[in-house]
């Protein structure tokens, strides 16, 4: 089977570690690189080798995703990556998306296509923190 060109580089977020590596194994199969996101990863380490995007899972734990981009987006070099929110609860995104208007929202099955648009240089930007 011919494996498909990489498209980039992801940082994964999820709070179950099982669940991140099967997702991850999905995004790999689009043509991505997959970092999982871990409690020792620091921003710094981010900004050494900054993702093409970050991926948040707002399955579980979805204040923690919050926090996660709030770090993020604390910083004018990380106000430069494209986040992308999926899944969660209707109420919990309503709440993110308020805080996060430059973000993408999906759906895990629409994520590829997301994805796409942001490797391409499509779709919003995120500069410039969300009120």
């Amino acid at each position: 089977m011919k494996r498909k060109p990489e498209l980039g580089s992801l940082l994964l977020v999820h709070w179950d570690e099982s669940e991140a590596r099967d997702l991850a194994a999905v995004l790999r199969k689009h043509g991505w690189t997959v970092s999982l996101w871990n409690q020792t990863l620091k921003l710094g380490d981010i900004k050494k080798t900054p993702p093409t995007a970050v991926v948040i899972s707002l399955r579980r734990l979805p204040s923690h995703g919050r926090e996660v981009a709030d770090a993020l987006w604390y910083t004018k070099w990380g106000r430069a990556i494209p986040i992308v929110f999926f899944d969660g609860a209707s109420e919990k995104v309503v709440a993110i998306r308020q805080r996060f208007s430059a973000a993408h929202y999906t759906a895990w099955d629409g994520l590829p296509a997301v994805l796409s648009t942001i490797a391409s240089g499509g779709g919003p930007t995120t500069k410039g923190r969300a009120s």
